[in-house]
């Protein structure tokens, strides 16, 4: 059985899938952001320039910004196997794609929670197709044997963040802490890195605590 889901994991197939929910739930956070202010998957500098440009109606600055993210990227996955979510998934479509569609005036792709989840899902899928092609079509030799997906800073740095990543999510709040503290020591003790363990304990965890009602998560404060 485990190497069934290990042999799924690591295919072609998975790797569309994990973009597909990936990209919907950063595209719906947005939606959630520019309706309740809450739930931006992003970082604050990306939030004030979305703000601004619905504010101003100018797009053009937020759209050349996070794009070169997004499209650099796409290009820079298939080479190297590792695709950031940080610069392609949360600046590029997190950012760049909300605005690309405000300013051609298809707010209820954004603006509509349920429609934002299946429109980000075709993000992710259509994301994921490019980069797999884009794969296959470089000479032997210079691509990778995959793309994987990566929570964090596309360098060594990263591996300094985990701390600071477990404090915020401990002052954030008592659930999202505990779950943070939990997925850090299951990827401690597996001797992976800690960031992706934080990231997801506090996510589940503390969106378990807030459906049994023990927690707001901070929503409305």
């Amino acid at each position: 059985m485990n190497s069934k889901i290990e042999k799924f994991f690591m295919s072609e197939s998975a790797f569309i899938v994990l973009m597909a929910m990936i990209c919907s739930g950063v595209f719906a956070g947005s939606s959630l952001f520019l309706e309740y202010r809450v739930g931006f998957l992003n970082g604050v500098s990306i939030s004030v320039m979305l703000e601004e440009a619905v504010k101003t109606g100018v797009y053009t600055a937020l759209i050349g910004y996070t794009g070169g993210f997004l499209f650099a990227r796409i290009l820079e996955g298939p080479l190297v196997g590792i695709l950031d979510i940080g610069g392609g998934v949360m600046t590029g479509v997190g950012g760049g794609m909300p605005a690309l569609f405000l300013s051609m005036g298809l707010d209820v792709l954004i603006k509509n929670f349920w429609v934002s989840l299946i429109v980000g899902a075709l993000i992710g899928i259509v994301l994921s197709c490019i980069i797999l092609v884009i794969r296959k079509l470089m000479p032997n030799g210079y691509g990778t044997m995959g793309t994987e997906i990566m929570v964090g800073a596309g360098n060594t740095i990263g591996t300094w963040f985990g701390p600071m990543l477990l404090i915020s999510a401990i002052t954030f709040d008592l659930y999202a802490g505990l779950g943070a503290m939990l997925g850090a020591v299951i990827c401690h003790r597996k001797k992976s890195p800690i960031i992706g363990g934080i990231t997801l304990g506090a996510m589940i965890v503390g969106y378990v605590a807030y459906l049994l009602g023990l927690t707001t998560l901070g929503i409305g404060v």
